[in-house]
Order: C-alpha cells, then structure tokens, then sequence
C-alpha cells in the first residue's frame, strides 16, 4: 500500500485501503511481465546485444556475479559479455565503420574483431586459450570445443566461470599490451 501511496496512486484508485491483497499480486505480476517483454524486445532488437543476446535467456542475476571475487576478471567478463569493450566491432560502431571493416588490428588475419574471433581465433591469445581449455578439460573433465563459447558462457559451474573469468581477462590485458607498444601478431 505505502508503495502505491508513494506513486500517489491513492489519487487514481479511489479507497486505496480496501484492495484486496490478491488485486495487489495481480498489479505487480502484471507489471513485472510488462517489464520482461519490454526486456526481451529490447535484448533481441539491439544490435550492440547480438553477442548477449545468444547466451542471456532469463531476467535473472547472473550467478558469476556472486562467484568472481577478483574485480579485474569480473569487470573484465561483464564488459565482454554486454559488449562494452575496446573491440573493433564495438569501436567501429561509434566510428560509423561497416560493421564487415571492422578488422583485428592484432592479429592481421582479415576478420572482424568481434567477441568469437577475440575469445576462439585470434593468434594472438592462442597460449591463452589453449590453457583455458586445457583447464576446463582437466577440471570438468569433458571435451571442449572451442566453438562452444556460447554455452562457456551460459555455464553456471563454478569452476568454468572462474576459467573463464581468467582467460577473458588475460586476453584484454594481453591485447592491451599488443595496442600500447603497437605489433601485430601474424
């Protein structure tokens, strides 16, 4: 009641004390599922979501949130996971680049330097995806392919989010030494 009273829907709603608590729950469900169509829409029509939209399915807290302790790595796979990186694909966008010239500047090899290339094929990082995977093999023992990032980062294993935490932050460190003192990897 205080919160309607709050939004002076007191005004609106003529003997606000006497709604029932049942008319109260069907209030708030049906403004929790306006906001999560609202939140769906706006996931699958952005973008700059394409990437997020592939793994994020529920309106949830995501567990990494609670898992990552380090900082670094979690602000590192937050910024990756919603796109809000230094990626040519990113960069590009606010540059008014085409989407299909926005090219890895590390590693040289002609693909855009979007989240796939920079987390499965850029050379540059290649020492560290092969000990990411090589760690998600030896702890969760099962096959890894690295076509699989997409459900990498839907995992809600405890040891794959830190993995995965660790590696994604490497590799922004390690592109960030590659930009400072300016060599292409080939």
């Amino acid at each position: 009641m205080d919160i309607l009273k709050s939004y002076n829907c007191n005004t609106q709603i003529t003997e606000l004390e006497s709604i029932a608590i049942q008319t109260l729950s069907f209030i708030h469900d049906n403004i929790k599922q306006k906001y999560l169509n609202f939140w769906k829409h706006k996931l699958e029509n952005s973008s700059k979501l394409k990437f997020y939209n592939t793994f994020k399915t529920e309106y949830q807290l995501e567990k990494y949130l609670s898992t990552i302790k380090n900082s670094t790595e979690r602000k590192a796979l937050t910024k990756f996971r919603v796109s809000n990186h230094k990626l040519m694909i990113e960069l590009g966008r606010y540059q008014k680049i085409p989407r299909e010239e926005r090219l890895c500047e590390i590693c040289q090899s002609g693909e855009v330097e979007d989240e796939y290339h920079f987390a499965n094929w850029c050379k540059a990082y290649s020492n560290q995806r092969e000990n990411f995977y090589t760690t998600l093999r030896n702890k969760l023992t099962i096959i890894i392919d690295q076509a699989q990032l997409v459900d990498i980062m839907k995992s809600t294993e405890h040891e794959t989010i830190l993995s995965l935490s660790k590696y994604i932050s490497s590799c922004f460190t390690e592109r960030n030494r590659y930009l400072e003192i300016g060599i292409a990897v080939s």
